[in-house]
């Protein structure tokens, strides 16, 4: 069965402690390996110096052999001497530890000829350090090697370990009951936004997770969240406003159908005037349809259900029959509408959206204008980027209201608008369209100077 820590806290104070002792160990390690070395060096040089007292107090006599002045060195009794003639016979043995037994010489050392240090097992136990070497006696060659018990330096080197386990545990519970304090002070901003965020709902959008420190990691955190509920918040203050707006503009024509019904049926006419009262009727069905489609093309587009696909066509072309459609409104108030730019213009768009945002923008040109105006439809190429502009003679918009009028149910004149059949759906589905395909959609009025809607859309032919 396998154990996971599902806290956080827990899991950092666990990798907390075992980093800390894996430093801990690399250290002993490392400390142990330092004190080894040194130790061993000290042999080394002690090793030297016996050499260096050797060669001050052994001579070689006329018949080869080989005397040792002992009496110099007050030390002598404690240094341990080997010497060897040329074809291995012993000529001289000085042992401090009789009860030890040396091993042979390694083959290996023997054939460096060199002085050597190293370091072997005694077949007794215990560990010596050796130097051996080849040497000139009085013009004779002989083989040395000085001998010093490892023992001590093994003690030592065991000693230390015991220190350092015996401490092991001790600076564990420190560094472990450090690093719990330590997370525990470093996550409670979380705990404190996690309590904060589990009291957010929809009724207290406007509420914030508490930012203790903004330069840090929690703090950026804390920020991003705060951001995050913002914008969650005017979510949900546009979708009350939208089906608010959608509520109000739907009960409209049914109340108008109702009681435009309800009024015919109160008396017996003739058929004339049951034929104005179905028109009427159908009138009000007419607008219920259109804001009908226009939310649900306005809901796919928020699901993102509706895809973009371009394809390269003709701008004049695609223009010429765009206001071919909506020509019949504009000829019932006897407008015209004017063509105005390059007709070699080729564009790559989507010409389903792009045709729903030129009718919206048409359609309103039309409403605003009065009897007998011009409409001017423009197209040109700027700098890699096609406009489409269409300028009225209507009213014109504020300019404190030129934004505001791009948003979904927003109208300038509501009593106009509704009286021309308005249901400040249009421009919303156009920004909608020309956004969806990377372009952009502004507007430049004046108030009494009639209206300029703009469309700008990437050139990627």
């Amino acid at each position: 069965m396998t154990f996971k820590v599902k806290n956080i806290r827990t899991r950092l104070t666990l990798w907390y402690v075992a980093v800390f002792t894996l430093i801990l160990v690399v250290y002993a390690v490392l400390s142990l390996s330092l004190v080894y070395w040194s130790m061993r060096q000290d042999l080394d040089n002690e090793l030297e110096e016996d050499y260096e007292v050797l060669e001050n107090i052994i001579s070689v006599e006329k018949d080869g052999a080989i005397s040792v002045n002992e009496n110099v060195d007050p030390y002598f009794r404690e240094r341990w001497i080997e010497i060897w003639d040329a074809i291995g016979k012993k000529l001289y043995e000085s042992r401090p530890f009789t009860a030890k037994i040396l091993p042979p010489v390694p083959d290996r050392i023997k054939k460096a000829g060199r002085f050597t240090f190293y370091s072997q097992a005694l077949p007794d136990g215990g560990h010596a350090r050796f130097l051996f070497g080849k040497a000139n006696i009085n013009g004779r060659w002989l083989f040395v090697r000085l001998v010093k018990s490892e023992d001590q330096l093994w003690d030592d080197l065991a000693d230390t370990a015991r220190v350092f386990l015996l401490a092991l545990p001790f600076s564990l519970f420190l560094a472990g009951f450090g690093g719990f304090l330590l997370t525990r002070k470093l996550l409670s901003p979380i705990d404190r936004m996690t309590e904060k965020a589990r009291r957010i709902s929809e009724e207290n959008l406007q509420e914030r997770l508490p930012v203790i420190n903004a330069d840090d990691e929690l703090g950026h955190l804390a920020r991003t969240f705060n951001q995050m509920l913002e914008r969650i918040e005017k979510s949900f203050a546009r979708l009350k406003q939208f089906t608010a707006d959608a509520a109000h503009e739907l009960r409209t024509p049914l109340t108008a159908i109702q009681s435009i019904g309800e009024v015919s049926l109160q008396e017996n006419k003739d058929a004339a005037y049951y034929r104005n009262v179905i028109g009427s009727m159908l009138e009000e069905n007419h607008r219920l349809t259109q804001l009908v489609d226009s939310l649900l093309f306005l809901s796919r587009a928020d699901c993102e259900r509706i895809k973009v696909s371009k394809e390269p066509f003709s701008l004049f072309s695609f223009i010429e029959k765009t206001v071919e459609l909506i020509q019949p409104l504009a000829e019932e108030k006897n407008q015209t509408i004017l063509l105005e730019g390059d007709r070699r213009l080729n564009l790559n768009a989507d010409k389903n959206l792009l045709r729903e945002a030129l009718l919206n923008i048409l359609d309103n040109a039309i409403k605003y204008s009065g009897g007998g105006t011009t409409i001017r439809v423009r197209f040109e190429r700027i700098r890699h980027v096609t406009q489409i502009s269409v300028t009225d003679q209507g009213p014109g918009i504020p300019v404190d209201q030129q934004e505001k009028i791009f948003e979904r149910f927003y109208r300038v004149d509501k009593a106009r608008s509704r009286e021309i059949g308005g249901i400040g759906l249009g421009l919303a589905i156009a920004r909608w369209t020309v956004r969806a395909q990377g372009g952009n959609i502004r507007v430049i009025s004046q108030p009494e100077a009639g209206s300029t809607f703009i469309i700008e859309l990437p050139d990627e032919s």
